[in-house]
């Protein structure tokens, strides 16, 4: 009995090809087969399910990451070891240092530390520290960022309005030393990570991506100057198959 499988899950078609599920299980015309759709790079092909092996899901955390846990007054931790089969429930569990003392907490208890991008130019941000001198002319004010001098204690030049005024002009520029990212509204989270999705990607390959949302849990990605539609590849394949991705 040939394994069942569902539409949006990753599958290798025999040993030479990946994909994505698009449309099945459905019976053949004579009851001879169950069939699938599979999205691969060459396009979308149906496929035999006896043809399709799924290729599983990417470990959750690796050794070295940075977890937080539901377990402990002191929740922050790092993956020292695993992961681990449990002898009594059979689940996952992995080992994590927490100030020279270890624990061994249960997978679906823990969260990975993402740490924020950091700020670079073309960011829109909003000014938290105008250039410390106490005066505070620049402070919560929204601008967009030209460039970071990561060494200075200012690092950060920003643009404020069309920027066409003089230096230290409210719509000019001001060298800041402290300033935070403003989130675009079009947002997607995907493990861990919050994409723009007015932005576009770099993968590993160089490859560039526009990224789509349709409807509310569904971001598609376009390749080779092509705009993505719901029928896209999945962001969770892009990220998998070909990431990390870097926004441009």
């Amino acid at each position: 009995m040939s394994e069942t499988f569902e539409v949006g899950q990753q599958v290798r078609i025999g040993d030479h090809a990946d994909g994505e599920i698009t449309y099945g299980p459905f019976p053949s015309t004579h009851g001879t087969f169950t069939g699938y759709v599979v999205r691969t790079d060459a396009g979308e092909r149906l496929q035999r399910g006896n043809d399709l092996v799924a290729i599983p899901e990417p470990p959750k955390f690796s050794v070295g990451d940075r977890v937080t846990s539901t377990i402990g007054s002191n929740p922050e931790g790092l993956l020292v070891a695993g992961p681990f089969v449990s002898t009594f429930s059979g689940g996952n569990f992995w080992v994590v240092e927490r100030d020279g003392k270890h624990t061994a907490p249960p997978e679906e208890g823990l969260t990975k530390v993402v740490k924020p991008e950091p700020i670079k130019a073309g960011d829109k941000v909003r000014v938290t520290d105008d250039d410390g001198g106490g005066r505070n002319r620049f402070n919560g004010r929204e601008g967009v960022v030209i460039s970071v001098a990561a060494h200075s204690s200012l690092p950060y030049l920003v643009k404020f309005g069309d920027g066409e005024g003089y230096h230290g002009d409210v719509n000019g520029t001001w060298h800041c030393g402290g300033v935070e990212r403003i989130e675009p509204a079009d947002t997607f989270k995907h493990a861990g990570i919050t994409y723009d999705l007015t932005a576009k990607y770099t993968d590993r390959d160089g490859d560039v991506w526009t990224l789509a949302r349709f409807g509310d849990k569904v971001v598609t990605g376009a390749t080779h100057g092509e705009t993505p539609d719901a029928d896209s590849t999945s962001l969770e394949f892009i990220v998998g198959r070909w990431g990390p991705l870097t926004r441009v």
